[in-house]
């Protein structure tokens, strides 16, 4: 879908459309662990398992966003990534502040420990 993204008008769908992009290729890199589905070897997160510490598994995810954002999906300047409240445990939620193209823009992050995956969206 990516590749024909590229062809069609960018004027009629603009803006959205490279947000929906974004996203998908975010929710792409972050759901791959490091060492699978790419022969790059810093593609993707590393194992979370050996976190028992909420805290410091936050950390080291912040760590990891950051890391993959700034290597894998140039349209995107992270400014700032913080943790947000959530009422389930196994929930961690963040809330990433960044640049797309110039404009400001915030995302949401949310990481499951039990299934060890994340999901992207619009804010």
């Amino acid at each position: 879908m990516a590749l024909f993204n590229k062809f069609r008008d960018r004027s009629v769908t603009g803006r959205e459309d490279d947000i929906k992009d974004i996203l998908d290729n975010l929710n792409h890199v972050l759901n791959t662990k490091k060492g699978y589905g790419s022969f790059l070897s810093d593609f993707g997160i590393r194992d979370m398992n050996q976190f028992s510490s909420r805290d410091q598994l936050a950390t080291v995810i912040m760590e990891e966003v950051q890391h993959n954002i700034e290597q894998y999906e140039p349209r995107l300047q992270v400014v700032k990534i913080s943790v947000e409240d959530h009422p389930d445990p196994f929930r961690i939620s963040f809330k990433i502040e960044c640049l797309v193209k110039d404009t400001q823009k915030e995302l949401f992050m949310e990481f499951n420990s039990v299934h060890h995956d994340f999901h992207i969206k619009n804010l």
